[in-house]
């Protein structure tokens, strides 16, 4: 199989396909592992895999937040509160709300997000549909 190309905003109208392959993912920040699901006008979706013990540093961004926990726990900073973040969580930032994660030492995380509206700087990463 040849390389996949990437940079590709998908069409919003279109229906769309990607597996989860290995040249997908690429490291956001040290021991912080994405994927970009899709990415269009309306929105982005990404995976994320953190290391146990890794850090996601307090930062913010102009889009809207969505996300789930799939694996793993820490402490979730939302502007000047804080809670336990576990696997089965859900979560909502809005626009411009400083935010940040610590994942606890034992285990690693997965979580899945999303963004409203789309993430125009994480085009570069993102990989053309396989399908339909």
């Amino acid at each position: 199989m040849s390389a996949a190309a990437k940079g590709v905003e998908h069409d919003y109208s279109g229906a769309g396909f990607w597996s989860d392959r290995a040249e997908a993912w690429h490291d956001f920040i040290p021991g912080v592992k994405r994927r970009i699901l899709v990415n269009n006008s309306a929105a982005t979706a990404a995976e994320f895999k953190i290391v146990a013990g890794g850090e996601v540093p307090l930062h913010s961004h102009p889009q809207s937040q969505y996300g789930i926990c799939l694996e793993g726990s820490g402490v979730f900073t939302v502007g000047d509160k804080s809670w336990k973040l576990k696997k089965g969580d859900s979560y909502y930032i809005p626009p411009s709300v400083t935010h940040g994660l610590k994942i606890d030492p034992a285990s690693e995380a997965r979580l899945i997000e999303f963004f409203t509206p789309m993430r125009r700087e994480t085009i570069k990463f993102t990989l053309a549909a396989e399908g339909p």
